[in-house]
């Protein structure tokens, strides 16, 4: 079974957190004015949408679709090598479109979910070396 390097992320932070909560030295949430609580949401709901652009590179369904609609729609205006070429052309720009607007929307909802006291916490786990 794959683990993947995002997925890591959530789960490394989560775990130091557990791991190491009772060494003196470890960061404390209340210290970055947060709770244990908000940053493990937090997490989740960052690692979700993380998980969402991940997810859409693998499941090419609606890539797929996407791909082929335009090829089927002007084989009713015609046929021949010219009409395909235009179909498949217009297919890759509709699928470059949506990968790119997904990838914004992802983003965008990561800016707005942005929390800097919870980003300055998850830092201090990241860096926290132990014992």
């Amino acid at each position: 079974m794959e683990i993947n390097r995002i997925t890591d992320w959530e789960h490394s932070i989560t775990e130091k957190m557990e791991s190491h909560k009772d060494d003196a030295d470890f960061p404390r949430a209340e210290d970055y004015a947060t709770t244990e609580a908000k940053v493990k949401e937090y997490v989740y709901d960052k690692q979700r949408i993380l998980d969402r652009g991940e997810e859409r590179g693998k499941n090419l369904v609606v890539p797929g679709i996407i791909l082929v609609m335009p090829v089927i729609i002007l084989s009713g205006f015609g046929d021949g090598v010219k009409v395909l070429f235009l179909g498949v052309l217009l297919g890759v720009i509709f699928v470059t479109v949506y990968f790119a607007v997904a990838k914004a929307v992802d983003k965008a909802n990561i800016k707005k979910m942005y929390d800097y006291d919870i980003e300055r916490y998850i830092k201090a786990v990241s860096d926290y070396s132990g014992k």
